[in-house]
């Protein structure tokens, strides 16, 4: 329906007015031709259900009379798309053909009278040249006519498919992302990849998913959905030779996504997606996962085909790459850590076995050294006390070495699972209270409390004997070890067990000690774990005794717990349930003949009774150090081991040596601090409190202790261990074991060069401190000199001001600053003041006294008085000298700044006048806006003279910025006027003549405007909107004044207009008032004539 009637329907038809685009296509539209017919013709009912419609903002689409003509507005319009414009007018079902199974029924129901409401319909519609895919939520009510019936059907729709696709597809990476982080293997991110995008065909119309080969070339089908494997879109084996259906080379090469644009040749016809017609679009991704220096694996998805290929659409499919990368990531980080767990586990089953292999190796020379040690200490009687202090030494420690190996034999043969327990009816109360009284006298030496809580009479628990002993001999071992003061507290007590009527036996093991940190708990019964930096009475262990306890009492069915506070003790506690079902009844037995606890428990306490300081220097290591010896070298020792801090003692005096040994590095470190300088400190690495290399920091760190020597001792070999103590800054790593004679030789030789380096250093410190000297004073020379330099080169004055003789004294060019020479007086503090600024020497004074007051910095900018009269200005700054509480001198730097502040009054001067400008063209343009809206008669012609009006503004401006804002020629201002708005080649018609009259600001931007309408309305209706019309412009002087007339002829037949308009307003009343003038329009048939007589003034005036 594309012809068109004449302007004069559109006002019969005032039901139509401000329906917007569409009111006026449909009263410019010839409705005769349809079976609607003309306008005038249409019923009320329709006249005011279309009003209702155009009015509306809603998108709604009026479906009337018996062949369904379309009537719809602005809103519908857009939904239409390249069906519009033939589609107003047109039938309904002729339009939406392809809709009409989703809307058929609904819109014959309102028909037939009742009323449709559906939400989110999809449907496909032929409205952009393809069949689309399309949702909507609208709904379908009657409209009745004049006679009752059904005259139409009132149809408001919403279009939902940006937000239905975008759930849709928000659903799918939800889904995939889920399912694909549940995946373990490569092979199960495929499966499940494919699985989820089956499930929407609509967006994803086929995928293809290649994993790359064993070699560099090729990739393999692992997936496909939507397009059958081995055609020949999805081959299944892809290489980068030519020829392959899908990119492989450049994925590989631009590692970038591409866009595939010829899907349906690359396919070959093979049946592909949910429609009869294949993809067009897709996009190819090469996958890649951190380290893989090409695609892990490619994915190819095609495009709907009722879907417009947009930016959503296309990061939907970077979103599904993106999904699917991070799968395959997670998945071979999972089979990474699996493969490091298996290797792990199987390192792990290989160093037990080795535990176990070598635990057992040591027992023959174990056996072979305890033996003949025992049966020497047996005959001993007649040996010195030496040689029996060296059995006993041997002894202990063959003992202690034997325990380690048979709590490592243990351990191992526990998490082989080779250890069988033995468990037979014991009265635990009895047996726990005698294993821990074997503690009680290593506790009194100690000075800790042992407190014994076993329940009496408490009926007897199947536990095995040797199990036990271990476990409370560990705990009570643990607790003695982490106690330095307090109590020790060993309960047993029968509790509620697990299940119903079931006892349990509760052991636990309290200490008032050092604690362990919260974050530490969860890893105390490890293995080998040990808590850094931990206190103690020794940092001796291996770190396997809680997890032997911990798995001794799963054996016995049990758990083991521990509760603890940093700084207020920690309570182990270990449960086992009583009765024999959590037991195997093979490894049950009848009660036996109770052993002796003595043989395993002496171990322990020997052990313990070789943590506390020796007793021949408790009293001697809390005092002074011993004086030191003439001649004799001084040592510090420092290991936590007893037996070795008297062993290597008893060596290094035996060579003449005075040797303070010390139990820890704290303690090492402050017998070096209290005494005199030792000539060398010998240092055990892993000790309690401070280790080796804590001390080593903490000497190397103190001057004092410069270029003293430290030789660290530790049982920790091999090349990385000895390079970390020398890295460290040790002078010298000796590993143990060591020998007597390598002992000495290497101390020996450290001492020599110690007391070599302690001669040389101290005439170096004597020459140096000469050399410094010297230096001193040449640095300060040139520091004067520098000083100088600098200030003159920054063109600042110095001065003091002594306080109290009052005296001032100045540089050079301080004085120039003032304007005064050598000669002129500036000593005294008057004088100084006849030089500033009356108004600034109260605020001047203030300033020095809160200064000489308080001590604050003293900061002022304030004028001068120059010999010549002149006014500068001067940055001063200073601080004030102190003695004994009171301000002696103020001395400082000045600045003369008389530039800056001239510069910044200038700036100060251009800002006001960019202010006033401002504001004037702000009220300008705000004037502007609303006689041009209160004379608009429609929106669209407010915008058009408002632009038009503002560029003229701008014109004015510009011509007033080319002249500095100075002013403007009045013949340049209407000349500027005439060439934008005169038609091309009407130069000829349009004439100015006058004498040269200069406008100010003011005055040229009023009359620019002035001339803007008249020359605006003289293109639109006036004498330059005909081939034959002219414009004359002429201004005369006389009498004072300027008169400018502008006559129009040969234009149309101008008649008086009915009202006054923003142009008529502005030349007569604004222009007259703005200039104290004359300002008539006289509308004569021939054409306008403007008429103005405007006195001379500062705004106008004659240039001679």
């Amino acid at each position: 329906m594309n012809k068109r009637i004449d302007a004069p329907a559109f006002r019969n038809s005032d039901f139509l007015s401000g329906g917007g685009e569409m009111a006026e296509l449909i009263a410019a539209s010839d409705w005769s031709q349809t079976p609607l017919g003309p306008i005038e013709s249409w019923p009320q009912s329709l006249r005011t259900t279309v009003s209702l419609c155009l009015a509306s903002n809603f998108p709604i689409n009026i479906i009337w009379g018996p062949h369904y003509n379309q009537i719809y507005n602005d809103g519908y319009r857009v939904m239409c798309g390249a069906a519009h414009p033939q589609s107003l007018g047109e039938p309904y079902d002729v339009t939406w053909a392809s809709a009409w199974p989703a809307i058929g029924d609904p819109f014959h129901q309102a028909r037939a009278g009742a009323t449709s409401f559906l939400d989110n319909q999809r449907m496909f519609l032929f409205r952009n040249g393809y069949l689309e895919e399309a949702f909507f939520t609208f709904s379908l009510s009657p409209i009745r006519d004049e006679s009752g019936g059904v005259g139409g059907v009132f149809l408001p729709v919403i279009e939902t498919t940006a937000s239905t696709l975008s759930e849709r597809r928000t659903r799918l990476l939800r889904d995939l992302n889920a399912r694909l982080g549940e995946a373990r293997t490569t092979a199960e991110v495929y499966a499940r990849a494919i699985e989820t995008f089956a499930e929407h065909p609509f967006d994803l119309p086929f995928v293809l998913l290649y994993e790359a080969g064993p070699d560099a070339e090729t990739y393999r089908l692992v997936g496909h959905v939507g397009l059958a494997a081995e055609t020949a879109g999805a081959p299944a084996v892809l290489s980068s030779a030519p020829g392959e259906p899908w990119p492989v080379a450049a994925l590989c090469e631009t590692r970038e996504p591409i866009l595939l644009e010829d899907v349906s040749a690359r396919l070959g016809g093979a049946p592909c997606g949910p429609y009869e017609e294949p993809p067009a679009i897709g996009l190819a991704f090469p996958i890649f996962v951190p380290g893989s220096p090409r695609p892990t694996a490619l994915l190819i998805a095609g495009a709907s085909p009722r879907l417009p290929f947009d930016a959503p659409y296309r990061d939907f499919h970077s979103l599904l790459a993106a999904a699917l990368a991070a799968g395959l990531a997670n998945a071979k980080t999972f089979e990474e850590e699996r493969r490091r767990a298996e290797m792990l586990a199987a390192l792990d089953q290989a160093k037990t076995a080795f535990f176990s292999n070598v635990s057992h190796e040591f027992r023959t020379p174990l056996t072979l050294m305890l033996g003949p040690i025992e049966d020497a200490l047996d005959e001993a009687a007649g040996l010195p006390l030496a040689q029996r202090e060296r059995l006993d030494v041997a002894h202990r420690n063959a003992q202690r070495l034997l325990k380690l190996v048979n709590s490592l034999l243990d351990f191992s043969r526990v998490e082989a699972g080779r250890i069988q327990g033995r468990f037979e009816p014991t009265d635990l109360g009895a047996l726990t209270a005698e294993l821990a009284s074997n503690f009680r006298s290593a506790c009194e030496r100690a000075g800790l409390a042992l407190v014994v809580d076993c329940e009496p009479s408490m009926a007897l628990v199947h536990v095995d004997r040797n199990m036990w002993e271990k476990v409370v001999l560990n705990l009570i071992s643990n607790a003695f070890k982490f106690t330095l003061e307090g109590q020790i507290t060993v309960a047993l007590r029968t509790v509620a067990g697990l299940g119903a009527g079931a006892e349990a036996v509760e052991l636990t093991v309290s200490d008032t000690g050092l604690g362990i940190a919260e974050a530490e708990l969860p890893r105390v019964f490890e293995r080998f774990h040990r808590i850094e930096g931990q206190k103690g009475r020794t940092h001796e262990g291996t770190g396997i005794g809680l997890a032997l306890v911990d798995e001794l009492v799963k054996l016995h069915g049990g758990a083991v717990g521990v509760r603890s506070r940093l700084g207020q003790g920690s309570t182990f506690q270990v449960t086992i349930p009583r009765g024999t079902a959590h037991l195997p009844p093979e490894r049950l037995s009848a009660a036996g003949v109770p052993a002796s606890t003595t043989v395993q428990a002496s171990a322990y306490v020997a052990e313990a009774l070789r943590w506390l300081p020796d007793a021949d220097l408790q009293g001697h290591e809390a005092t002074e150090a011993t004086a030191p010896i003439d001649g004799q070298p001084r040592v510090v020792l420092a290991d936590d081991n007893a037996d070795m801090r008297g062993y290597v003692k008893r060596l290094l005096e035996d060579g003449g040596y005075q040797v303070e040994a010390v139990a820890n590095g704290q303690a090492a470190l402050a017998a070096v601090q209290r005494g005199p300088p030792p000539d060398l400190v010998l240092s055990d690495v892993m000790m309690p409190e401070l280790d080796g290399f804590g001390l080593l920091a903490a000497l190397r760190a103190d001057p004092a202790q410069e270029g003293l020597l430290v030789i660290l001792l530790s049982a920790r070999a091999g090349e990385e261990a000895r390079v970390e103590g020398l890295a460290a800054g040790a002078d010298d790593y000796l590993v143990k074991p060591f020998s007597a004679r390598e002992l000495r030789a290497r101390v020996d030789g450290a001492v020599k060069l110690a007391r070599q380096r302690r001669e040389a250093a101290k005439r170096e410190q004597d020459l140096g401190a000469r050399l410094v000297a010297e230096q001193g004073k040449a640095a300060l020379r040139q520091t004067q000199q520098q000083l100088e330099f600098a200030l003159d080169a920054g063109r600042l004055g110095s001065w003091e001001f002594d306080v109290a003789s009052g005296m001032f004294s100045s540089s050079a060019h301080a004085r120039a600053i003032f304007g005064l020479g050598p000669d002129d007086p500036f000593e005294r503090l008057e004088d100084v003041v006849a030089r500033v600024h009356p108004d600034d020497r109260e605020r001047r004074q203030a300033a020095i006294d809160r200064t000489l007051s308080t001590g604050e910095d003293f900061e002022i900018e304030y004028r001068t008085l120059k010999p010549d009269g002149r006014i500068g200005w001067i940055l001063a700054r200073g601080r004030a000298a102190f003695e004994d509480g009171s301000a002696v001198r103020l001395a400082g730097i000045s600045l003369d700044i008389t530039a800056r502040k001239s510069a910044e009054q200038r700036q100060q001067l251009l800002l006001d006048e960019v202010d006033h400008r401002a504001k004037n063209t702000l009220a300008s343009v705000q004037s502007i806006a609303m006689q041009t809206l209160r004379h608009a008669e429609h929106p669209s012609t407010f915008t058009t003279a408002f632009v038009e009006r503002i560029q003229a503004l701008a014109r004015a401006h510009e011509l007033l910025t080319e002249a500095s804002w100075q002013g403007a020629a009045l013949a340049d201002v209407i000349d500027r006027t005439l060439k934008v708005h005169a038609p091309p080649g009407s130069g000829a018609r349009v004439s100015l003549s006058g004498p040269a009259v200069r406008l100010g600001p003011n005055a040229a931007v009023t009359l620019n405007m002035a001339f803007h309408e008249l020359a605006t309305n003289a293109i639109k209706y006036g004498a330059l909107s005909t081939p034959d019309g002219r414009v004359d412009v002429e201004w005369t002087a006389d009498a004072g004044a300027i008169t400018i007339n502008w006559r129009e002829s040969g234009g149309p037949k101008v008649a008086v207009p009915s009202r006054r308009g923003f142009g008529s307003r502005l030349i007569e009343q604004a222009l007259a008032r703005e200039m104290d003038g004359e300002a008539r329009l006289v509308f004569l048939s021939e054409g306008l004539w403007c008429h103005l007589r405007l006195p001379l003034s500062a705004k106008l005036s004659l240039v001679t």
